[in-house]
């Protein structure tokens, strides 16, 4: 039995399971699901922030977006060719907010795309772009003022994903 009507809690009273019969229903965050047998009846399908769809790379992993999917087949394929070491995939930066006295006042965790471990042993970060929200503009200020002046064998650098505007 699905339910393609929108959901509540008095519709979720004559809910009956069609896998067991049972009339115990939990109603929790617009998912139905059995009470005795764990069957889900009405699943909502969650869709991403920026609707963007999810996609295997060819290295095997899937990735958050199509145009990241890209980015790291071309970084499998310079592997291959051995213009680079290596690379990891969401690679955590720890990175470190900090008062007018000079003390740390916050840290905040940042994963970036891919860090690239090139030839001379110095690495890049690489960061696939669709949108550029507020959260990622602080966090990248931080990044080039703070952390990358720390670290003087990183570099960093944005590929951006080339999508059209609409007509209105």
């Amino acid at each position: 039995m699905k339910y393609t009507i929108k959901l509540d809690k008095a519709t979720t009273e004559n809910a009956k399971c069609s896998d067991c019969g049972s009339l115990s229903i939990l109603y929790q965050a617009g998912n139905l699901t059995c009470r005795d047998c764990g069957y889900p009846i009405y699943k909502i399908k969650r869709r991403n922030k920026y609707n963007a769809s999810k996609q295997v790379a060819r290295d095997g992993i899937r990735r958050d977006s199509k145009f990241e999917a890209s980015v790291a087949d071309e970084l499998l394929m310079l592997k291959a060719a051995k213009e680079i070491l290596d690379y990891d995939s969401q690679y955590k930066v720890l990175l470190n907010i900090y008062d007018k006295d000079g003390n740390i006042a916050m840290t905040k965790n940042w994963k970036i795309d891919f860090r690239v471990h090139q030839l001379d042993g110095t690495y890049k970060l690489l960061e696939a772009k669709g949108l550029e929200g507020d959260d990622y503009k602080w966090k990248r200020d931080i990044l080039l003022n703070v952390w990358l002046p720390e670290h003087p064998d990183y570099e960093y650098e944005v590929r951006k994903a080339g999508y059209r505007k609409r007509r209105k």
